[in-house]
């Protein structure tokens, strides 16, 4: 059965409801004609024009990311800078486009849940804010920033002491510096997360916690294929003929 964006944004509503997203974000349909028929759906972190080409390229009608694209005010459509380009681009091109911005944060399962499976966590519990705590395999904190590094890819900055036994770990994907209080009210002895100030880190180290800082775009990349996995099922279920693939464009370190 063929469908429509229209009918992919209810899917995408189901994994990650858009009354979840924050006040401020810009979710939902940004580009494209609801009624459009869909056969291909490109997952992709960010809309860019690599990512544009490549949907081009392989027959997609539409792009599902998770960051937006006008996410601050532009009082002009000219072609005089990357995002003046990429936004004509993509309205000439026909594509359609919906984000899962904070919605997807904040939905459980959600970019959070991703990157605590990425990482190997068990036992993982929601905290305030969209934090993730979970229990690693028995383990110091230098090992803990080498299996991150090597599953996140780099660069991951540490601060604390390597030799640390780590027994619970937060993570929070993207710009998290401001939520290590939460870990550590939670008794977390690492906090991950893909954004933190030098000054923010140093304290989160006085106050007991190791902290790692594994990049925005690393931290929240492992719940793309969580969305194109979520998003394919999703339509099989209604029995949708659609094909959902992940984007190989994406170059972010």
């Amino acid at each position: 059965m063929s469908a429509t964006v229209a009918q992919v944004l209810a899917l995408v509503d189901q994994i990650a409801p858009f009354e979840l997203a924050e006040e401020w974000d810009n979710v939902g349909l940004l580009a494209g004609r609801p009624d459009m028929p869909v056969e291909t759906v490109l997952c992709a972190l960010d809309m860019s024009m690599d990512v544009l080409d490549e949907a081009s390229r392989k027959g997609a009608q539409l792009v599902v990311t998770h960051h937006p694209i006008l996410f601050r005010g532009r009082k002009n459509l000219a072609e005089t800078d990357g995002e003046g380009r990429l936004l004509c681009a993509l309205a000439r091109s026909g594509i359609a486009m919906i984000a899962a911005h904070t919605n997807f944060d904040n939905a459980n399962p959600g970019v959070n849940d991703a990157l605590a499976a990425a990482l190997g966590l068990e036992n993982v519990r929601a905290l305030e804010g969209g934090v993730r705590l979970g229990t690693p395999k028995q383990t110091d904190f230098g090992l803990f920033a080498a299996r991150a590094t090597a599953v996140l890819g780099g660069p991951v900055r540490r601060y604390g002491d390597s030799g640390r036994e780590i027994r619970r770990v937060a993570v929070l994907g993207g710009a998290g510096e401001d939520y290590a209080h939460i870990a550590i009210a939670a008794g977390a002895d690492v906090y991950l997360t893909g954004e933190m100030a030098y000054h923010k880190a140093l304290d989160a180290v006085d106050n007991g916690l190791c902290v790692l800082e594994a990049g925005h775009a690393a931290t929240e990349y492992p719940a793309i294929s969580a969305l194109r996995r979520g998003l394919q099922i999703a339509a099989d279920a209604v029995q949708y003929d659609i094909c959902v693939l992940q984007s190989e464009a994406e170059l972010f370190f």
